[in-house]
């Protein structure tokens, strides 16, 4: 391996945990996927908790993730039973890096709702930065049970799983992602990388490819498809 492609390597995973990280913007009623209920008036937010909810999504547009953070922990006090509310919380915890907390928030939202597909995934990655690693596959499996097209899920399993030496199923999960959402660019980035590290170099050139069409510019890209084509040019020369 060439030192072009150890530095992108580096990159690459450092990426893969900061771009698929899957934090929706906070909402005060955030659908929850896989569920057939029908909320009743007894599941109605007061206007306080609303209130506060939509000051918190305002703070956090304007990057003031530590005064949000305060504002749905009395959002949640006033109504504990609410599992948009800590999920809310479990996100902007993350944000502030305080992950033992973020992780108690979406627990308690999966209690609280158990098909809550959204608080799986975030809950898997919120896990993975805290270096659990088998314990964020679950998560992600749990998610893929509920929703089996849900891309980021498939990509973020294949992270957590290239992270425990699992490459070919992790290879398996990039391929699912980029199936479930073909302009997912940090899916065919990963599979790209697959490729490339198993020496697969015309399907890594054609997902690299398809990375810069849809993120032009992306250097980590740039840097493995000049390694693509040193690979290649060194395997042509006679004798190789």
């Amino acid at each position: 391996m060439g030192l072009t492609l150890a530095v992108t390597l580096s990159i690459w995973f450092r990426t893969r945990l900061e771009a698929t990280a899957d934090f929706p913007p906070p909402t005060a009623a955030l659908p929850k996927t896989g569920s057939n209920a029908v909320p009743d008036s007894n599941s109605a937010r007061n206007e306080d908790v609303v209130r506060r909810v939509n000051q918190a999504n305002n703070l956090l547009a304007r990057g003031q993730t530590a005064e949000a953070v305060q504002v749905l922990t009395d959002a949640v006090r006033l109504n504990p039973e609410d599992e948009d509310i800590r999920y809310n919380l479990g996100v902007a915890l993350a944000r502030l890096g305080k992950l033992e907390e973020s992780i108690h928030q979406y627990q308690e939202a999966l209690r609280l709702f158990p098909n809550y597909v959204e608080a799986h995934n975030n809950l898997g990655n919120v896990l993975m930065r805290a270096g659990r690693e088998s314990e964020a596959v679950a998560q992600f499996e749990a998610a893929l049970k509920l929703m089996p097209d849900y891309a980021s899920a498939h990509n973020n399993l294949g992270t957590a799983l290239q992270k425990s030496g699992k490459t070919n199923e992790a290879f398996v999960q990039f391929r699912q992602a980029v199936q479930a959402n073909s302009n997912y660019w940090e899916a065919h980035f990963n599979v790209a990388m697959s490729c490339l590290q198993a020496g697969r170099l015309v399907e890594a050139r054609r997902a690299l490819e398809t990375v810069l069409r849809l993120k032009p510019g992306f250097q980590p890209a740039d840097a493995a498809l000049a390694e693509v084509t040193a690979q290649e040019t060194a395997a042509a020369r006679p004798g190789s």
